[in-house]
């Protein structure tokens, strides 16, 4: 088994972990919330960190009397006096796999020594660099990825973003509903894995996923499993977005992968008609209670089903999956090691400083 099939397949068991950890970490977390009550957050990452640090501005950014902002490390390191006012009164989460990333680390020690805000790092690895900057860690060392490309490490990070959010804001239907995802997860994961299989074996070449709300930073990490584990260019954008110029290069060798909200049908159902004119391949993921919505969804290839959870932000962790697994698929369909993607490699060098590939932090 490859280390990237593994790592998707077996990631039930780090949610599992992920969960009990984080609710462990809830009375210590809101005592820090308690510390530091401006309601202002940056959130800052690199690569696929940053895409969830995008997903996690939306989430914040949605709450009353709160702002909050998603920033690439590198972004940062180049013109950190554009971002002063940002930075100001805010609480910095970094989010990272290593906490080794140059971008990330350095960035870090330059707010708190310029601002002195307080800084919340979430990671995979203990005793890493961002460290010696911050007020509080959570560290999940039973989510790191050994492969090069994220794929368990992110649906983790995405879970420990969604809890703080619950505890954030006071939210137990939010954190009920991430449990009912991380329980149900197994089970669905090997229940779509072979439709899915089918899915990677037509005849696509380029990928693009469609979503709205916190769960379009996630696509964007969706798309870039495609690139990193496929070699297959993905790319993300909003859904009716997409009508605006880029969908003129959707054909019938596109894979389009949609997340239907469960709550309006006729806005989508318009642009799925619209997609399904286009002659590729379309798969709709589904947060709804009905048990099968594929006749409602004209065109649609596969209708994968992930439950009534209420709200978007649970049904991230079911709808990462569905990337990460076409993804690995493509990769065995082509004969291609998902383990070994040609070109990246999991360091590179910075300056004198290790750090990660695009699309592993």
């Amino acid at each position: 088994m490859y280390l990237t099939e593994n790592e998707i397949m077996s990631q039930h068991l780090a949610l599992k972990k992920t969960r009990e950890y984080m609710n462990g970490q809830r009375q210590e977390l809101q005592a820090f919330f308690g510390r530091y009550p401006q309601h202002r957050f940056v959130f800052l990452g690199c690569g696929s960190s940053f895409m969830l640090a995008k997903s996690a501005q939306c989430m914040f950014g949605a709450c009353a009397d709160t702002s909050a902002y998603a920033l690439a490390g590198g972004d940062y390191l180049v013109h950190p006096d554009y971002y002063k006012e940002m930075m100001r009164d805010s609480i910095l989460v970094t989010v990272s796999r290593s906490g080794q990333t140059s971008e990330i680390v350095r960035s870090a020690a330059h707010i708190k020594e310029k601002y002195g805000i307080p800084i919340l790092s979430i990671s995979m690895k203990d005793q890493n660099d961002i460290m010696p900057y911050t007020d509080m860690d959570l560290t999940m060392d039973w989510c790191y990825d050994q492969s090069v490309c994220q794929t368990r490490t992110v649906t983790n990070l995405y879970l420990a973003l969604a809890m703080l959010l619950g505890f954030y804001r006071g939210d137990d239907q939010l954190l009920a509903d991430l449990a009912a995802a991380v329980d149900a997860n197994e089970e669905y994961t090997r229940r779509y894995r072979p439709v899915l299989k089918e899915i990677a074996a037509k005849n696509w070449d380029h990928a693009v996923v469609l979503a709205d709300g916190p769960l379009n930073g996630l696509g964007e990490e969706g798309a870039l499993a495609f690139t990193e584990i496929a070699m297959v260019p993905g790319q993300c954008f909003h859904l009716l977005d997409y009508r605006h110029g880029p969908m003129v290069l959707n054909g019938e060798h596109t894979l389009t992968v949609v997340f239907v909200q469960p709550k309006e049908g006729t806005l989508q159902a318009d642009l799925i008609r619209d997609l399904q004119q286009r002659g590729g391949t379309l798969v709709t993921v589904s947060a709804s209670e009905e048990p099968d919505r594929k006749e409602e969804l004209p065109g649609v290839d596969a209708n994968v089903e992930i439950g009534g959870y209420n709200g978007w932000i649970a049904s991230g962790i079911s709808f990462i999956f569905v990337c990460q697994i076409l993804a690995f698929e493509k990769a065995m369909a082509l004969g291609q090691n998902p383990d070994k993607p040609k070109g990246l490699d999991a360091f590179i060098t910075l300056n004198g400083g290790n750090e990660e590939t695009a699309g592993t932090e």
